[in-house]
């Protein structure tokens, strides 16, 4: 599938039959996120790129699994809030898909031909995971491509660079750092894919200034110290599924 955008501004999405190829699954871990969920799942419902869409609600108390589920989407909720790490990994662990595709819950103006571009370059075997920029104009996009931070909540990737991912950084926001160190230590290629006018509703204004805020340098600090961690201890990649399993069907999560 290859989306473009005509010379007059309307966009054109070509698509492949699902059944070709390797399997191709979304994941949207989602904690409270009904403002803009349903703008998010309408346009991955509607990409005939995916094979299927799973949502994961971590432990979200508004409604997120009731958007999900009126489109029919398969849902999974965390009874208890775990993290994004977690709720990708849950998401993982109920998909055979060979290869992931991660999109956060609250990505302002997606569209399937800005899927298509991030989801291409794997697909076609050019990369081995595409991490989606938003675009902050030619020289920050560039000194992003070459020197990180890859922070981003929207990429596709092989299916085994995340299950290389150290334990240690299946938790919280530590996820994303795990995914770009798991995919160096395999040798596999990391690339970047600037998707214009992409955004995302701020902490700030989801939970309000202060306690976004709050939320903001939560993030922040779990990035650091994951970063941190990575170069301090180098951590083996992971080859099994966790310790213990992630969680116990039916006792901490609801799987519709």
């Amino acid at each position: 599938m290859i989306g473009r955008v005509l010379g007059g501004g309307e966009e054109v999405v070509e698509t492949r039959n699902p059944s070709q190829g390797p399997r191709v699954a979304a994941i949207v871990p989602a904690y409270n996120e009904a403002e803009t969920l349903e703008e998010v799942l309408q346009v991955l419902k509607g990409t005939p790129l995916f094979h299927e869409v799973l949502v994961v609600s971590d432990g979200s108390t508004d409604h997120t699994v009731e958007i999900a589920r009126a489109l029919g989407l398969r849902t999974i909720h965390l009874r208890q809030n775990r993290g994004k790490g977690i709720a990708m990994a849950v998401g993982v662990a109920h998909t055979d898909a060979e290869i992931l595709t991660f999109v956060d819950g609250d990505i302002l103006n997606l569209t399937a031909a800005q899927l298509a571009e991030l989801v291409e370059p794997v697909l076609s075997g050019r990369s081995d995971m595409n991490v989606g920029v938003r675009d902050r104009g030619p020289a920050l996009n560039d000194y992003q491509r070459r020197h990180g931070p890859l922070l981003s909540g929207i990429r596709c990737l092989r299916r085994e660079i995340f299950e290389a991912v150290p334990e240690s950084h299946l938790e919280g926001f530590a996820i994303e750092t795990g995914l770009n160190w798991a995919c160096g230590e395999l040798g596999l290629r990391i690339t970047t894919t600037v998707l214009h006018n992409l955004k995302h509703l701020v902490k700030e204004k989801k939970r309000g200034l202060i306690e976004g805020f709050r939320a903001r340098m939560r993030m922040f600090a779990a990035v650091f110290g994951a970063w941190l961690v990575l170069r301090v201890k180098r951590p083996a990649l992971r080859h099994l599924p966790p310790a213990g399993g992630l969680l116990k069907p039916e006792l901490e999560y609801i799987n519709f």
